[in-house]
């Protein structure tokens, strides 16, 4: 499903429309359709004394989930508890824990999501379990290539080799036998090519139909509809269940804290070196960045619970403690952020000397406490060891539970590897923009992912359908920096709060349907089907209510 129009040019400016189908759930069949448009007004480069306009292009891969109670499912795990009033600690409940059909032993939840993993995109094994880089999580295609590499529209993703053998030009989403019990889920990874750009999730050619009745359906007591053809009441639509939230750490699974989990006590670990002054193409120095993203983490870490308590190091040359875990300004959003601007930028990188000093003083942190540094950095350590040698630093952080870092610049996967040392690509970003990374591993850090929308499929179709905040653009305004407070339903599109996605860097966007287990014979036949997708226009010279469509002659 692509079109691509080309307009009329001036200065070698374009427009390019990108529509690519991105799925449907039906009881019988599944749509494709919505997908991705990018537009951009603006001069970027002169190169060769041409003028040479900047691009936008976004691209997405994914993996899907389907539980449909057969046996490998069972093998994987060894105990399934069915709609559990609690979860147990040590269980995870999906697919939504707030309301979870079913609750699995955590330690089983990877053979689980690899049993139920049924299509994916890269997925050259063919297996249904995508391609992708353990650390980063970013895709893996073939030859090295990478998202933005990849030559290809949405429409040649769906029926590329590198999609699951057995899906090969199917929806993306396509299922023909729901029964009560069931669920699945979808992650969509998306990824913004050159310009930083405002995001849209879209929904179209909604369908809703009792799709003919059996006898079974006629006689139930729920069925509201009297006859063939009358499709006004589809049982359906209001019996499957959704959840959209933001996957921070692409898993492709809801991450909830309890109420009762233990305080965090975070050590923000910040480079002051002297590179820390450059800009990486907008004019905002790296250190700038940091310091916003630092405090907007914070802000977020100390409103979640008043235990919490964030400390501040700097490391140049050498390092220093500004603020202990243990000061009573620990707890105070003020003195951290006092803290934090005093960061100043001058010297080497000693990234080891900084995480030593930090583990130091996480030594201080209450003893329930999750301890946890946040290591910032744009180079590498000037001391001559190499990224294997800085491991050690991780792993004789004696007094740290987790590790996670952030880099630009100079900074590479392999230093931030060797820094963190993750257990999964949520404590990695190498990023364009250190300000949204810092503050978007806050779900991280927190344990909570934000959610989206949570409401039966007739309620997400309004949303998809509608112009939210004052928008021009039919959808729900995402975004891209998850820290400060942005409601995608209510709040204005241009809400100072919502901000762009960087570019590059890879985004996660999760989409969990469930067919709740009190339904039966009044949902036979129905028929509900949609699209869905993204819409993306270039932040700068753009104020987030979108563009409206151009008139060309």
């Amino acid at each position: 499903m692509t079109d691509k129009q080309d307009v009329p040019t001036l200065y070698n400016l374009s427009r390019r429309r990108v529509l690519g189908g991105l799925g449907a759930i039906g009881l019988a069949s599944a749509g494709a359709g919505l997908g991705t448009s990018a537009f951009f007004s603006d001069e970027e480069t002169f190169e060769n004394n041409t003028l040479t306009a900047g691009s936008l292009d976004l691209k997405v891969d994914w993996e899907e989930h389907y539980s449909d109670w057969s046996g490998d499912e069972a093998d994987a795990v060894s105990d399934i508890m069915m709609s559990p009033q609690q979860v147990p600690q040590d269980y995870v409940g999906l697919p939504d824990p707030q309301d979870p059909l079913i609750a699995i032993p955590e330690a089983d939840l990877g053979a689980f999501m690899d049993a139920t993993s049924i299509e994916a995109y890269p997925d050259e094994a063919g297996d249904g379990i995508q391609d992708q880089d353990p650390q980063t999580g970013n895709p893996i295609f073939p030859n090295g290539d990478t998202i933005c590499d990849v030559d290809a529209d949405l429409d040649a993703a769906l029926s590329s080799p590198l999609r699951t053998p057995e899906y090969d030009g199917e929806p993306l989403i396509n299922l023909d036998d729901v029964k009560p019990g069931d669920f699945g889920e979808l992650t969509l990874s998306f990824h913004i090519c050159d310009n930083p750009g405002y995001v849209w999730m879209q929904g179209a050619n909604f369908v809703a139909e009792e799709n003919g009745y059996t006898e079974p359906e006629l006689n139930d007591i729920n069925e509201s509809g009297e006859g063939v053809g009358q499709d006004t009441d589809v049982e359906l639509l209001d019996a499957l269940q959704a959840v959209m939230w933001y996957d921070q750490d692409g898993d492709n699974v809801l991450d909830t804290t309890d109420a009762g989990a233990a305080p965090v006590c975070v050590q923000l670990v910040l480079d002051s070196s002297g590179s820390m002054t450059s800009t990486d193409g907008d004019g905002v120095s790296r250190q700038e960045e940091m310091k916003t993203g630092a405090k907007q983490l914070a802000a977020a870490v100390l409103g979640a619970n008043p235990d919490n308590r964030v400390g501040v190091t700097e490391f140049d040359s050498g390092a220093s403690l500004l603020l202990s875990v243990n000061a009573a300004g620990a707890q105070n959003l003020p003195d951290v952020e006092t803290a934090i601007d005093s960061v100043d930028a001058s010297g080497g990188t000693a990234i080891d000397t900084g995480i030593d000093t930090a583990d130091d003083d996480l030594a201080n942190c209450p003893i329930d406490d999750r301890a946890l540094m946040i290591v910032v950095t744009d180079g590498q350590n000037n001391d001559g060891t190499t990224p294997v040698q800085d491991a050690s630093d991780a792993a004789i952080a004696s007094n740290t539970d987790e590790i996670f870092a952030v880099g630009a610049g100079s900074a590479d996967q392999a230093t931030l590897v060797a820094i963190a040392n993750p257990d999964d690509d949520a404590h990695i970003e190498l990023t364009s923009d250190l300000s949204k990374a810092i503050a978007n591993i806050t779900a991280a850090v927190l344990g909570t992912e934000e959610v989206i929308f949570r409401g039966s499929f007739a309620d997400l179709f309004d949303e998809l359908s509608s112009v939210h905040g004052g928008s021009s653009v039919v959808g729900i305004p995402l975004d891209g920096n998850r820290a400060t407070a942005y409601d995608e339903l209510a709040d204005p599109a241009d809400d100072p709060n919502r901000e762009c996605f960087s570019s590059v860097d890879t985004h996660h966007i999760a989409f969990a349907w469930w067919l709740p287990v009190d339904h039966a014979n009044e949902i036979q036949t129905d028929k509900v089907s949609f699209d869905f997708g993204f819409y993306t226009e270039q932040c700068r010279h753009n104020t987030g209510l979108g563009q409206e469509a151009e008139q060309t002659s």
